[in-house]
């Protein structure tokens, strides 16, 4: 099976999808903070494109929270930023979230028609492969997976393509890869040992910091410590419990 690691969310050629799994990976820090979102009782996300979507999405969603950012900052008016710390058990558990960021919510949207969409972090890397793992097995006709790394406005984002090298190798040695596939997987192991050492070098990296964000950099680069599964599933992003 091929695993095709595509490198940002503007990706001008996407493939046909509808017979393949989609992933969604935004790790500094949209998929990281849905994840963290519905392991806090967070009851569902609604990635929109734009400000505007969001407000106008809220009309149709009583009680629903609006959480973004732009330039890596809340938007204004907004409930919360995309921060996984804005996203406490006190704030979003048993409500939903409308939700539009730079890069993360791009890709999802992008990736929609996919048979099968997950959301990625590393986070939750290790749930994500084994729920692959378990989807392949009932649906033998799938015929590859697609990683979609969100990057960083249209920009090569290396933070994503680390953790999409860790989901393959996760996936194991029959996947067959695409160049980027393989370079994602040289990356993370050159990564592994020391991840946060790379990752806080990177572009993204430096502005969290720069932005006071360094407590959102350290965690969202710590791998499988949250056991979620979230799916796109009729335009929410969802914890899967199957």
């Amino acid at each position: 099976m091929l695993v095709e690691v595509l490198p940002v969310a503007g990706y001008p050629w996407i493939p046909p999808l509808s017979d393949r799994i989609a992933v969604v990976i935004d790790v500094f820090r949209a998929t990281s903070t849905m994840v963290t979102a519905l392991a806090n009782g967070c009851q569902a996300i609604i990635p929109v494109l734009s400000t505007e979507e969001a407000i106008e999405r809220r009309i149709s969603e009583p009680g629903s929270l609006l959480g973004g950012e732009r330039k890596a900052l809340r938007i204004e008016g907004f409930d919360l930023g995309n921060s996984p710390f804005d996203y406490t058990p006190e704030k979003v558990g048993g409500k939903k979230v409308i939700m539009t960021t730079t890069n993360g919510t791009r890709a999802i949207q992008a990736v929609a028609d996919a048979c099968k969409v997950y959301i990625a972090s590393f986070l939750n890397v290790e749930s994500i492969a084994h729920a692959i793992f378990r989807f392949i097995e009932v649906h033998k006709d799938i015929r590859g997976i697609a990683i979609a790394c969100s990057g960083s406005e249209d920009r090569f984002d290396i933070p994503d393509i680390v953790c999409a090298g860790m989901l393959i190798e996760a996936l194991g040695g029959e996947m067959q890869t695409n160049d980027l596939g393989l370079a994602a997987q040289m990356l993370y192991n050159i990564a592994k040992a020391d991840p946060l050492e790379i990752l806080r070098k990177t572009e993204h990296g430096k502005l969290l910091v720069s932005l006071g964000f360094e407590k959102d950099m350290v965690y969202c680069s710590t791998a499988n410590i949250l056991p979620i599964v979230p799916i796109l599933e009729n335009g929410e992003i969802i914890w899967n419990m199957d």
